[in-house]
């Protein structure tokens, strides 16, 4: 490569939008999470929460009725909107479709767990908000869901998995080594005209043309919830209209600045929200605009 591949602090600076004098929330993306289930109640309030700290307008989240209260009660700032059942499925696609409306990007996939009624129907949305054009994380158990049927994703897709969840939608094993690992990132997003992150001590990102390995990061973030974090951070961006790439490539940069800076408070003991905690204090050097 006639360049450094890794993610550089220009490359958030890019993404994050000016706030001037008359701002509303509006100017900032509204970000619609689907996720949560019967056994995951935390992973969607994570990414809301993460989200609204990057900066988002409005973070809804759309969740099973059973576990809706649940979020509900982790903060006030998330807008949570209760879906039928125990778990997504198709009987709430009407409520999700209205929903999506008036999002600007959506997340899908914290905590929503591969019911079989839920594997059928993450495809569906997968398709309706690409026909609607809405910029599209897919994350966690969702990814599973989407094996074989890959070519629903769109450009302004994009889709997070680690190794094991990489192998099960594509059938291939990748190294640890970022140098062996993007060839492979490369083709497949070429091929799929989506963004692939893959997870891992340095993640690789890239739309099938450009390639950047995340350079920030630490073990202590091996922690459940982190990667919900992630998903909030880009998809913050993403509601703001960052181009879907620099969305991904500033998300995992920022994440990793979060880590670092819970590691020096903590060690290797910091839990997910203490990333979203840490938040504020990377962001706020990126701020531009009054104040």
């Amino acid at each position: 490569m006639a360049h450094s591949p890794f993610s550089r602090s220009s490359d958030v600076r890019q993404v994050v939008k000016p706030r001037g004098l008359y701002s509303h929330k509006g100017d900032f993306g509204y970000l619609l999470i689907v996720g949560g289930s019967d056994v995951y109640s935390g992973a969607p309030a994570l990414t809301g929460l993460a989200a609204l700290r990057t900066g988002v307008g409005l973070a809804l989240i759309a969740a099973p009725r059973e576990v809706a209260g649940t979020i509900r009660a982790y903060s006030p700032d998330l807008i949570v909107h209760s879906l039928t059942g125990s778990v997504v499925m198709a009987d709430d696609l009407n409520l999700i479709t209205q929903i999506l409306t008036k999002a600007d990007a959506v997340v899908l996939g914290p905590g929503i767990g591969l019911d079989p009624r839920t594997e059928k129907v993450i495809p569906e949305i997968v398709r309706i908000t690409t026909d609607m054009s809405k910029p599209l994380l897919i994350d966690a158990d969702a990814t599973k869901a989407i094996r074989g049927r890959i070519e629903l994703l769109g450009q302004g897709s994009v889709i997070t998995p680690h190794a094991g969840e990489f192998k099960s939608i594509s059938g291939m094993d990748v190294s640890s080594k970022w140098r062996d690992r993007v060839p492979i990132c490369t083709e497949f997003a070429k091929k799929h005209s989506c963004v692939l992150l893959l997870k891992g001590h340095d993640t690789v990102i890239t739309d099938g043309k450009r390639v950047r390995v995340n350079p920030t990061g630490n073990p202590g973030m091996a922690t459940g919830g982190s990667g919900d974090v992630l998903s909030g951070i880009i998809g913050a961006f993403l509601a703001q209209g960052a181009n879907p790439f620099f969305a991904a490539v500033a998300g995992a940069y920022v994440h990793g600045l979060a880590g670092d800076l819970a590691y020096k408070m903590k060690g290797f003991h910091m839990i997910a929200s203490d990333l979203i905690d840490a938040l504020p204090k990377v962001l706020k050097r990126y701020d531009r605009g009054c104040g």
